[in-house]
């Protein structure tokens, strides 16, 4: 239902569903509507740092020989 809302639908967890591109309103009023049980919406947005390093990922000056920046993960602060 929410798909054909237009929202990209992933489980990432157990109980745990990432739902993009519908607001939280609109999925909190889909779900209600067909009385799906949840217990909580919550809406996040990058920051904008996170954003630039997304979006400038492959633009570095240099990098190790093999280095694949698609695979490399991001490491926690």
């Amino acid at each position: 239902m929410l798909e054909n809302a237009g929202a990209t639908v992933a489980a990432s967890g157990q109980d745990v569903l990432t739902i993009s591109g519908l607001a939280a309103e609109r999925v909190v009023a889909l779900l209600s509507a067909l009385a799906v049980p949840f217990s909580e919406v919550s809406a996040h947005r990058a920051t904008l740092e996170q954003a630039y390093m997304e979006l400038t990922k492959q633009a570095v000056e240099f990098r190790p020989a093999g280095f694949d920046a698609d695979a490399a993960q991001e490491v926690p602060r």
